[in-house]
């Protein structure tokens, strides 16, 4: 990947970096390692709408997040066309790798951020 395109950019805390698609697929999906198990009940997905000239709406027609359970992936919440900044409230769970899985419209998406939180109730 190019400097500011790979995997890590979508969870580094940098809103100007961003993880993308290889050219020419429409689908995929990318794995948040937490290192260790963790809790959480919040996960926001952040597109970088605005911020590039030639990504004046989302490119995101449908995405869903699952979590490793220790033997399958399980959905946690699923969706289509998100806002540019999309906050997602689920049952608290307990993970150690969190997944993202999505389908574009036409053109490549790309994503500036993914958070997984734990917030108080």
């Amino acid at each position: 990947y190019p400097d500011g395109a790979g995997p890590d950019e979508a969870n580094d805390g940098d809103f100007r970096t961003s993880w993308y698609l290889d050219e020419g697929q429409t689908s995929g999906w990318m794995e948040v390692n937490l290192g260790m198990q963790e809790s959480f009940n919040v996960l926001a997905l952040v597109e970088p709408v605005g911020k590039l000239d030639d990504y004046p709406q989302s490119r995101i027609r449908s995405y869903r997040f699952e979590r490793w359970n220790g033997q399958r992936w399980s959905v946690l919440t699923s969706g289509e066309s998100p806002e540019p900044t999309t906050i997602l409230r689920v049952p608290r769970v307990s993970s150690q790798k969190v997944r993202l899985l999505l389908e574009s419209n036409q053109q490549m998406p790309r994503i500036a951020e993914i958070g997984i939180y734990n917030q108080p109730d």
